[in-house]
C-alpha cells in the first residue's frame, strides 16, 4: 500500500512538473506576443494579465468560451471564428440573423455544421447574406486569395485607440475634510454611515464628502482667451459631488436602504472649472466649484436627511461661434452661455451677483433672466471670475427625458458670412439632429410644461424651482433632421459578438448609441491617413464617440432566475466606439468602429505611473474595484468609462483629446492621434477583422 501511495505521490508530481514547464512556455511565449502587439499595434498602456486570457485558458485546458473559441491568437487579444460578425449583428427584418442560421441548422439536421447553415441562410436572404463568409470577406473588401480566412473577434480592452499624455484631473481646492480620507477605504462602508449620521446630527443638507469626474474639455476661444492668463489653453468642467461608483458594488448594496440613497440621491452636484495649460496642467489660482442651482434659486426644496436627485447632473462646454457654452441635464438639457475673466481686471465690474437676482421667493421679470450675471465661488475661485450671459433655456427637441446632448457648429450653408449653424444631436442610432438658436427662447406656459413632464399615475400637480428654465424653451430651425439610411455595420466586431458569446438575439449592449462627445472635423487627407478609406466624393466627416451600456430588465430582480444568468450578463456596463457622419443635413452615419474601453490610470503599487500627468488623485487607486465584465470575463478597464469630452487638440490638428469618466469616480484626459482614429473607422481588414489561419476547426 505504502508503495502504492508512493508511485501515485511520483506521478502526481511528474505531472506536475510537465504542466508547470507547459505554463512557463505559454507565459514565456505570451509575453513576447503582446511586447509586439504593445509596441506595434493597439494597446497603450501597461500589458496587463488579464489581457492574456484565451491563449491562458487554452494551455490549462479550461476552455469556457465552446469548441470554436479555442480557436484564438496567441496574444490573447481576440477570438476566431469561420462565422462573421456581420452574420452574428445582422438582423432581417426584427429577427436576428444568427437566429435564423440556428433555425435553419435545425431544418437542415444535425450533422449539418454551423458554417454550411450559414451559407445556407445568407443564400436565401439578402439581408443575412454576411452570414456566408465568402459575401462576408467581399463585405470588408477582402478578395477571395485569402484561404483558410476567420473572423477576429476582440476583446475590449484590447480594441482602444493607442493614447498619450494621459493626465488624471484633481481639485485642489476642495477642502481637505471634504475628501474621503484613503485610511478609510477599507471601510468605507462604516465611513458612509458615519458621514449619514453626521448630516443628521447638524442639521445638513447632502453627504459632505466629494468626488470630481466626467471631465468636459474645450480650447479657449480668442475672445475669453483675452481676458484670462497667457498660459491659459483649455477650460475643463467636472461633476463635483457625493454619488459615485468607487468601490465594490457589494459595499453600496450592504448600506442600510437610508444610506445607500444618501449616497446615489444626493441633491449635491456642483460645476467644477478649472484653466488649463497647454499640457493639461491646472493654472494655480484659476479653479473653482460653483453651487449654480443655489445661486439661482433652482435648488428643490428638500429636509434633513432626505434623498432628492439633483437640478443638475453631468455638465459639459462646447465652443460655438466663439464663446464657451455649458449644458447640463435637468429634466432635458438646458444651456446657458459663460464668460471667464481674471479677478480684479475690471470687466465684470458692472455685472452684479446671480443670487441678488434670484432671490428666493422673489419673482423674477422675464428681461431680469436675460442679464449676465456673476458666479460666487463655494470653493476656489482664487483668480476665477465665471459669469453666465442668462438663465438657462431648455432644448426640447428630444422631449422630457433627453440628456446629454453633443452641440455642434458647421459654417452657414446659404451665408457664408453669417454665424455658423449651431446643431443639437438628439440621438446617434438613428441619428437624430436638430438646429437650435442657443441665445434665443419661446416662453411657455406652466401648465405646457407640465403636460411635456407628467408621467401618469404621478401627481398631477408640480411646482419645481427649475420649471422657471423649462419655461424657457430654445429657439429651434425647422423640425429634428432624422437620417434614414441604415446605421452601418460595426468596421469590426468584439468578443460579445462571437458565437459561444451572445450571438444573434442575445446581443448583451444596446444597439441604440448615445452621447457620448462630438465633433471633430477629419478632413479628407485625414481620412487617408490611418486606414483604408475610399473617400469617394473627397469630403470631410465629423467624428464623434458613442457609449452603449448592458440596461437593467426586469428579470434581474426576479428571485426564480438563476444567479449564474445574472452574473453573465451583468448589467450597467459600458462601452465606446467612434462614429463618422455627413458635415451637412442630413448629417448621413457613414461608419462606425467596434466597440472598445478607456483603461484605468496605470499603477506601480498603490503609486500612479509616472507616465501619468496631472496632480495624483487618491481615487485612481480605486477605479480597479469595478472593472467591465461580461460572460464571465474581467476586461482591464472601468465598469463604467464616460466619455464626456472630445476635441482637437489646441495648435495640433493631427491630434484629438478625450475626457472621460471612470467609475463616477475620477476623470481622466487622454491624446489620441487623428490617424488611429481613422484605422479603428476604417481598418484595414486583415488587421481588425479577418486572419488567416490554417487550423481545422
Amino acid at each position: 500500500m505504502k508503495l502504492w501511495n508512493t508511485e501515485r505521490r511520483q506521478y502526481a508530481s511528474s505531472r506536475r512538473e510537465v504542466a508547470i514547464i507547459f505554463i512557463l512556455l505559454a507565459i514565456i511565449l505570451i509575453t513576447a506576443s503582446n511586447w509586439y502587439l504593445a509596441t506595434h499595434h493597439v494597446r497603450h498602456d501597461l500589458l496587463q494579465k488579464s489581457a492574456l486570457f484565451s491563449a491562458l485558458q487554452a494551455s490549462l485546458g479550461t476552455n469556457r468560451l465552446g469548441s470554436s473559441s479555442r480557436i484564438v491568437n496567441q496574444t490573447g487579444a481576440y477570438l476566431l471564428s469561420p462565422i462573421c460578425g456581420g452574420c452574428t449583428r445582422s438582423r432581417r427584418d426584427e429577427k436576428a440573423c444568427f437566429d435564423i442560421v440556428l433555425r435553419e441548422r435545425k431544418k437542415l439536421g444535425e450533422n449539418t455544421s454551423l458554417v454550411d447553415a450559414a451559407i445556407s441562410t445568407g443564400t436565401q436572404h439578402k439581408e443575412c447574406e454576411l452570414c456566408d463568409p465568402s459575401k462576408c470577406l467581399g463585405h470588408y473588401h477582402v478578395d477571395g486569395q485569402h484561404p483558410n480566412t476567420k473572423s477576429k473577434f476582440w476583446r475590449f480592452d484590447r480594441s482602444s485607440p493607442k493614447f498619450s499624455n494621459p493626465t488624471t484631473l484633481f481639485l485642489q481646492s476642495i477642502p481637505t475634510e471634504l475628501r474621503i480620507p484613503p485610511q478609510r477605504f477599507d471601510d468605507i462602508g462604516m465611513y458612509f454611515e458615519e458621514r449619514h449620521n453626521y448630516t443628521l446630527q447638524n442639521n445638513l443638507i447632502g453627504m459632505q464628502y466629494l468626488v470630481e469626474y466626467n471631465p468636459g474639455l474645450v480650447v479657449i476661444p480668442p475672445l475669453e482667451k483675452a481676458k484670462l492668463p497667457n498660459e491659459a489653453c483649455y477650460l475643463v468642467s467636472l461633476r463635483v459631488t457625493p454619488a459615485n461608483n468607487c468601490f465594490e458594488a457589494k459595499v453600496y448594496s450592504d448600506l442600510p436602504k437610508h444610506v445607500w440613497e444618501a449616497v446615489y440621491h444626493t441633491g449635491t452636484n456642483h460645476l467644477g472649472l478649472a484653466l488649463l495649460d497647454k499640457n493639461y496642467e491646472i493654472i494655480e489660482g484659476y479653479e473653482t466649484v460653483l453651487e449654480m442651482d443655489i445661486q439661482l434659486n433652482l435648488k428643490r426644496k428638500t429636509s434633513v436627511g432626505s434623498s432628492l436627485s439633483p437640478t443638475f447632473m453631468d455638465y459639459r462646454i462646447f465652443v460655438l461661434n466663439g464663446g464657451i457654452y455649458l449644458h447640463a441635464n435637468a429634466d432635458t438639457v438646458v444651456v446657458t452661455k459663460l464668460n471667464l475673466s481674471m479677478k480684479g481686471s475690471g470687466d465684470d465690474e458692472r455685472v452684479t451677483y446671480c443670487d441678488s437676482i434670484y432671490e428666493i421667493g422673489k419673482i423674477i421679470p422675464p428681461e431680469e433672466m436675460d442679464k449676465p450675471c456673476k458666479m460666487k465661488s463655494l470653493y476656489g475661485g482664487d483668480k476665477l471670475e465665471v459669469a453666465i450671459n442668462s438663465q438657462f433655456r431648455t432644448i426640447w427637441s428630444g422631449g422630457a427625458y433627453g440628456k446629454n446632448y453633443a452641440l455642434f457648429s458647421i459654417p452657414n450653408i446659404t451665408h457664408s458670412d453669417a454665424p455658423d449653424s449651431v446643431y443639437a444631436e438628439i440621438d446617434i442610432f438613428p441619428h437624430h439632429v436638430h438646429q437650435i438658436l442657443p441665445d434665443e427662447h419661446n416662453k411657455l406656459s406652466r401648465q405646457q410644461v407640465f403636460e411635456r413632464i407628467w408621467k401618469p399615475g404621478t401627481k398631477k400637480r408640480r411646482g419645481f424651482p427649475i420649471d422657471v428654465v423649462n419655461e424657457r424653451e430654445m429657439k429651434s430651425v425647422g423640425d429634428v433632421i432624422e437620417d434614414r439610411q441604415l446605421v452601418p455595420l460595426p468596421s469590426f466586431f468584439n468578443v460579445d459578438a462571437h458565437q459561444d458569446w451572445f450571438p444573434g438575439s442575445e446581443a448583451p449592449f444596446k444597439a441604440m448609441a448615445h452621447g457620448g462627445a462630438c465633433c471633430v472635423s477629419f478632413s479628407k487627407d485625414d481620412l487617408h491617413s490611418g486606414g483604408t478609406r475610399s473617400n469617394q466624393d473627397g469630403s470631410s466627416l465629423l467624428v464623434g464617440i458613442g457609449h452603449t451600456k448592458v440596461t437593467w430588465k426586469p428579470w434581474y430582480s426576479k428571485g426564480h432566475v438563476a444567479q449564474e444568468k445574472k452574473d453573465r450578463v451583468p448589467h450597467t456596463h459600458y462601452v465606446s466606439l467612434f462614429y463618422a457622419f455627413d458635415p451637412y443635413p442630413p448629417f448621413t452615419i457613414r461608419a462606425r468602429s467596434g466597440y472598445f474601453c478607456l483603461g484605468h490610470v496605470p499603477m506601480i503599487g498603490d503609486k500612479v505611473a509616472p507616465t501619468e500627468g496631472g496632480n495624483f488623485n487618491p481615487h485612481s487607486t480605486l477605479t480597479r474595484n469595478r472593472n467591465l465584465s461580461q460572460n464571465f470575463e474581467t476586461f482591464d478597464c472601468p465598469q463604467m468609462h464616460f466619455v464626456s469630452s472630445f476635441i482637437e487638440k489646441a495648435d495640433d490638428s493631427s491630434k484629438t483629446v478625450i475626457g472621460y469618466g471612470l467609475n463616477d469616480c475620477t476623470g481622466r484626459l487622454v491624446e489620441v492621434d487623428k490617424e488611429d482614429i481613422v484605422r479603428l473607422l476604417y481598418p484595414d481588414p486583415m488587421d481588425m477583422v479577418f486572419e488567416q489561419n490554417d487550423e481545422k476547426m
